[in-house]
């Protein structure tokens, strides 16, 4: 069984300012013409959502532009943070001197302590 389609009354959306069915020549050709530029500015729409590398620098600038927005506290918490690492630095090494150098009299040994340790070393 076969369906027959009767195509000679093929639907065209209605475009305001140009009748659906163009009785001359030129009124298809301003419906060819006008169907061209909305196809080329969808095009270009398209192209512009698809365009990763300008996509990604509207990102950056709008980035840089936040982070000039917060100078101040980004400022403030990199100051915190090198402060932090300063001091754990500081601590770490004295931590290691004091394992390779421990100090040689500590007034809360007992004196027998020490001289344990005295002997032990000559």
């Amino acid at each position: 069984m076969s369906v027959s389609r009767d195509t000679s009354q093929a639907e065209v959306p209605d475009t305001p300012g140009i009748p659906a069915d163009p009785d001359t020549p030129a009124e298809l050709r301003e419906r060819i013409d006008r169907t061209r530029r909305e196809l080329g500015d969808t095009i270009e729409e398209l192209a512009a959502k698809a365009d990763v590398k300008a996509l990604a620098q509207r990102k950056a600038s709008g980035a840089v532009r936040a982070g000039r927005r917060n100078a101040v506290p980004l400022a403030v918490a990199g100051g915190a943070v090198l402060a932090l690492a300063v001091a754990a630095a500081v601590l770490r090494r004295r931590q290691v001197l004091r394992r390779w150098h421990p100090p040689r009299h500590d007034p809360r040994t007992p004196a027998s302590v020490r001289r344990l340790v005295e002997r032990m070393a000559a």
